[in-house]
């Protein structure tokens, strides 16, 4: 799968986008936090009516697509508020006669477009659009007129180029509280009227009233990543809709916004163990005899002296640990990535910052929505503490075991402190009354630690848990045999055997 499919929350700064206000700011000397100017403009809810309406594909859709708007209820206990759009695209089965229903599917996120995802990814999905109707939506807030929008371009780029930060360190978090301070408040100033609104309980909310629109008594889903978030809230709240449901790379519900931070960046610390070991293993490895001491000591450089590029951006250290952080998700890339990370020790960064944006969502017209919608849904799913002093603590005591990837991993988690709109507290799942659902986890995920879904499997009573050996995020598009166990469970319900095992 492709990168875009979970997008770890400090990766790329990002520390520096999981926002903030609403409470007690801590006391960071010199900082005044000025709010960035947003691209987006201030809207509100609709009159349209809740349901399908007909609407225009973009150009590039798989042939035989069709599109429409999903008019939702802004908020299920008072319908009276409005409506809201969200987007969906539906590939008709191409065997009507032996067309099962629809297949939703998620590509994770939070916040990526499932009608991009589908799109794009189609070829992967070509064996089940012969019994099924492939349908991709966009989680609410996430596209179109009712995405949350926050600041514009030059902010993000220097939010997304943030250095790690160095627990305690006054200059570090000072930048870091500034500037989510100021994404914050442009996220307040023209998406406050959504950000209550936001979040994955009403997401799959919106997900069944899709179910019932398109005339499907029961839901077939297929959720990548966060996608499983979605998918296991649903389960959740409507066990006896569901027909079929596969969770590829696990979340667990049950963890702490701080504890999924810190668990995560431990299993991108041991999947960048093993990139630095299969480039030291090549009879002529890039980045010489000694990989690890190569890129350590080209971060070294890139935090004293980064280098600034033909259009103004600089790449500093921050860069290329977001540059690393994409990589993991892929160990196809990894050849190609070592080839980028030698170039930027050879002073040629360009291939660094574009392997970067690419992953960031950012093109020529500036950064995708789903990085505003990362924040907003994230921080309306999670609570986390309210003191700088915790994170500090946090971020010392993973130091020398995830020197990588940990702080940023545990600051992104502050962010959240800040947000607005106060998140919910984590807890387990006790899913009993759904049919059996299948569970897809590989053994050395990057994003999602194989952990996360042998905890899942005990809180969905009946689960099937598939394991597959090996690195990358999400294991549907890594390995043939864990393609044909999901299509045959979603076509068929046969289920792997218990405790199955795929290759990659």
């Amino acid at each position: 799968m492709r990168t875009e499919l979970h997008r770890p929350l400090a990766s790329l700064g990002l520390a520096a986008l999981l926002l903030l206000t609403g409470v007690n700011v801590p006391a960071v000397s010199g900082v005044t936090p000025t709010p960035a100017a947003s691209s987006g403009a201030v809207t509100g809810p609709s009159t349209n009516p809740p349901g399908l309406e007909a609407a225009i594909c973009a150009g590039g859709s798989p042939t035989g697509a069709r599109c429409d708007t999903l008019w939702v209820p802004l908020d299920y206990a008072d319908p009276s508020r409005g409506t809201m759009a969200t987007s969906v695209i539906v590939i008709p089965a191409k065997d009507p006669a032996e067309r099962i229903g629809s297949l939703l599917v998620n590509p994770g996120g939070p916040g990526e477009s499932g009608v991009q995802f589908v799109e794009g990814a189609y070829p992967l999905f070509a064996t089940l659009n012969q019994r099924f109707d492939i349908v991709g939506f966009d989680p609410r807030g996430t596209t179109g007129p009712d995405a949350i929008a926050c600041e514009g371009t030059d902010a993000l780029d220097h939010e997304v180029g943030l250095d790690p930060l160095v627990a305690g360190s006054p200059a570090g978090e000072a930048d870091l509280v500034a500037t989510t301070l100021a994404f914050d408040e442009s996220c307040r100033l023209h998406s406050g009227w959504l950000l209550p609104y936001v979040g994955t309980v009403n997401a799959a909310r919106d997900m069944d009233a899709l179910r019932a629109a398109l005339g499907d008594s029961r839901l077939t889903y297929l959720g990548f990543s966060y996608g499983t978030a979605l998918g296991a809230t649903y389960a959740a709240l409507f066990p006896t809709d569901i027909r079929a449901m596969v969770l590829d790379g696990d979340l667990d519900p049950s963890l702490s916004f701080l504890d999924q931070s810190t668990q995560q960046g431990a299993s991108f610390e041991a999947s960048y163990d093993e990139f630095v070991s299969q480039c030291q293993a090549m009879t002529a490895c890039l980045l010489g005899t000694n990989p690890g001491a190569t890129i350590t000591s080209l971060l070294e450089r890139l935090a004293t002296n980064p280098i600034e590029e033909a259009d103004g951006r600089t790449v500093g250290a921050g860069t290329a640990i977001g540059g690393l952080v994409a990589a993991m998700y892929d160990p196809s890339s990894w050849t190609t990535f070592y080839t980028d990370l030698a170039s930027a020790a050879d002073g040629f960064v360009q291939p660094l910052q574009e392997a970067v944006d690419s992953y960031a969502g950012r093109g020529p017209q500036g950064y995708s929505p789903s990085i505003a919608a990362n924040v907003a849904i994230n921080c309306a799913d999670h609570s986390v503490p309210l003191d700088l002093a915790t994170y500090d603590m946090e971020a010392r005591s993973i130091q020398a075991s995830e020197p990588h990837f940990g702080q940023d991993e545990v600051y992104s988690a502050l962010a959240c402190a800040y947000w607005p709109v106060r998140g919910r507290a984590p807890a387990p799942l006790d899913v009993t009354a759904a049919p059996p659902i299948l569970l897809v986890g590989a053994t050395h995920d990057p994003a999602t630690p194989y952990a996360w879904s042998v905890s899942l499997q005990k809180q969905i009573a009946g689960s099937v848990l598939l394991t597959r050996d090996g690195y990358g995020h999400t294991s549907y598009g890594f390995s043939t045999c864990v393609q044909d166990a999901v299509n045959a469970y979603l076509v068929n319900l046969t289920l792997p055997a218990r405790g199955a095992t795929c290759a990659s």
